[in-house]
């Protein structure tokens, strides 16, 4: 045990601190333990879809439903394409896709590993980075600031005229433009 003292006026304040590693890691339950196999397997899922595709393996991936049906890309627009560029190592170009794609890919092999550590030591390991990503309040930073690109995005796009163009020939609009709305307002 160590004393620590602090002085504070002419006041004397004493606090015990002990120099042994006091952390104890609690065990994985077997439904905690499946929980975490489970995000494990979602977080691998764009991580070996972006080394594969480069394989030439075609996999039939989902659009964007937002930019299908409304003509306006999401903030997930191109993350894909930055993925697949950071498997081949193409850094400056995944950055020029999207931005935050190396961050998510650094992100998402971090979660990966400290995943993979836990369910073979079978604990919950907390670690700083790992508290950091849990956070709410960084969580909410990272989505204003995703946000805010993402609205930039969209106003180059707009500059362009491509955003309007894209949204008035989108499904939804057209559907509505050809909609008989006469039947919808007789009584």
């Amino acid at each position: 045990m160590l004393k620590i003292y602090l002085v504070v006026g002419t006041k004397i304040f004493s606090r015990k601190c002990s120099l042994k590693k006091t952390t104890k890691f609690k065990h994985l339950s077997a439904q905690e333990r499946t929980a975490k196999i489970i995000q494990l397997l979602i977080l691998l899922i764009p991580i070996l879809v972006s080394y594969v595709t480069n394989f030439g393996l075609k996999i039939p991936l989902p659009g964007c439903p937002l930019l299908s049906y409304l003509g306006i890309p999401c903030p997930g627009w191109v993350l894909t394409r930055s993925f697949q560029a950071i498997a081949r190592g193409n850094i400056s170009k995944a950055i020029n896709f999207h931005l935050f794609g190396p961050v998510l890919f650094i992100i998402f092999l971090t979660l990966v590993f400290h995943l993979i550590q836990e369910i073979i030591r079978n604990k919950d390991l907390s670690n700083t980075y790992i508290r950091i990503i849990k956070n709410s309040n960084y969580q909410i930073l990272f989505l204003l600031v995703l946000f805010s690109y993402h609205g930039t995005r969209l106003q180059s796009l707009g500059q362009t005229g491509e955003l309007g163009q894209s949204f008035l020939n989108s499904p939804i609009i057209q559907w509505i433009s050809t909609a008989n709305w006469s039947v919808l307002m007789d009584n």
